[in-house]
């Protein structure tokens, strides 16, 4: 299958750009664990001066169709109203137990139905969930709503000041063990070589850190940690773990387990690395400038328990 990198021009989105974040000047700002960076002063309301270039959201682990992924997806909901993100990063174990296509009713598109309704995207990846009984994942590559082109894919979003576009590549990939990993690593190694947008965010389901049950992968931290160096990648998002963990950048990376979307928490303990940790059901917020990324975690009752500021690595 062709690997296709899809470039997203986000026809009239400076209109509508400007709409969203003139609103999102207005809205009061959750509290945070962290005071915010000195270039993001507060108002006296506590929202941030200075608006975002793109916000976007990532959840991971969700699709259960549990009361715990319904209080994630309502807490999304809630968050969207006040401060808008334009689409969803989904890091796989989309569909519980095996993956079926035919639970995706119950399993996605009725959870986030209101966020669907205001044509909030979700990007997706497979998680080890969804290639059991679903045609090794086919079934939801083929899902539109997934928005996945191939078992791996990139594609870019929005416009920077200047009227650039493409603020941020996104690079999807399949972490499972039975992905193609000489193909998409070369794949991988070669568009980061050719990405010409400010940022690069690399996501997928399984962890090359953690400190939940499943652990860290050292197998996988070996077939992705030099390139994330190699190329100064600022992020790599995942999932697996069920709950959330964000370690000090490694290597210039830092490295985020977002997996509290919803199925059955697991316990976490912590490393040296380890910059914060929480089991809880949450989902995160980025928000994106030309210079930093703002990083929040958000629980469930709409509140920020963990934030952090991504700085290109230069």
């Amino acid at each position: 299958m062709k690997r296709r990198q899809f470039l997203l021009t986000l026809g009239g989105l400076p209109v509508i750009g400007s709409l969203v974040y003139a609103a999102i000047a207005k809205s009061k700002s959750e509290k945070t664990s962290t005071n915010y960076p000195a270039e993001a002063t507060p108002n006296s309301n506590g929202s941030l001066i200075n608006e975002p270039l793109l916000r976007f959201a990532a959840i991971a682990d969700n699709g259960v169709g549990s009361s715990d992924q319904y209080a994630v997806a309502n807490a999304m909901s809630q968050t969207y109203q006040k401060q808008p993100f334009l689409f969803v990063l989904m890091a796989g174990d989309n569909i519980y137990s095996y993956g079926e296509i035919n639970s995706v009713k119950a399993y996605f598109e009725e959870p986030y139905a209101a966020l669907l309704s205001q044509n909030v995207k979700f990007y997706a990846v497979l998680g080890n969930h969804d290639i059991i009984k679903t045609n090794n994942g086919l079934d939801q590559i083929n899902y539109k709503p997934f928005n996945m082109s191939d078992r791996y894919y990139s594609f870019t979003k929005g416009i920077g000041e200047k009227g650039i576009k493409g603020i941020i590549e996104f690079f999807a990939l399949d972490t499972n063990d039975n992905a193609s990993w000489q193909q998409q690593l070369a794949w991988l190694d070669l568009q980061l070589t050719n990405s010409t947008t400010p940022w690069k965010i690399v996501y997928g389901h399984h962890p090359l850190y953690s400190s939940g049950r499943h652990g860290g992968d050292p197998q996988l931290a070996a077939k992705l940690a030099p390139i994330f160096a190699k190329h100064k990648v600022p992020l790599y998002l995942c999932g697996h773990d069920h709950g959330y963990e964000r370690f000090v950048p490694i290597a210039g990376t830092t490295y985020i387990v977002n997996g509290g979307g919803g199925a059955p928490l697991y316990r976490f303990g912590k490393s040296d690395k380890t910059a914060f940790v929480s089991s809880q059901f949450s989902f995160m917020t980025f928000d994106v400038y030309e210079d930093k990324i703002i990083t929040k975690a958000i629980a469930t009752d709409g509140k920020v328990f963990d934030q952090s500021v991504i700085t290109k690595n230069i």
